[in-house]
């Protein structure tokens, strides 16, 4: 299920990109909710950039068990 440390395989970022996706929609929902009525489209994106990087990013460093580094 999970690719081998310090390899990614399609299916990573593909989850990465959903991640990314999901993040960006709850950050704009989030800001609609607590009454920030503008928007900014910049934020968005940034949050989703962030958290599909941090996502690849984990799978990157994890092996084929789900430990970080091979390790933990």
């Amino acid at each position: 299920m999970f690719s081998d440390i310090f390899k990614l395989n399609l299916q990573d970022v593909i989850k990465g990109v959903i991640v990314a996706v999901l993040s960006a929609v709850l950050s704009a929902l989030y800001q609609a909710l607590t009454a920030q009525v503008i928007i900014d489209p910049k934020q968005l994106l940034l949050v989703g950039l962030t958290a599909g990087i941090g996502y690849i990013l984990k799978n990157f460093l994890t092996d084929s068990d789900g430990k970080l580094l091979g390790k933990i």
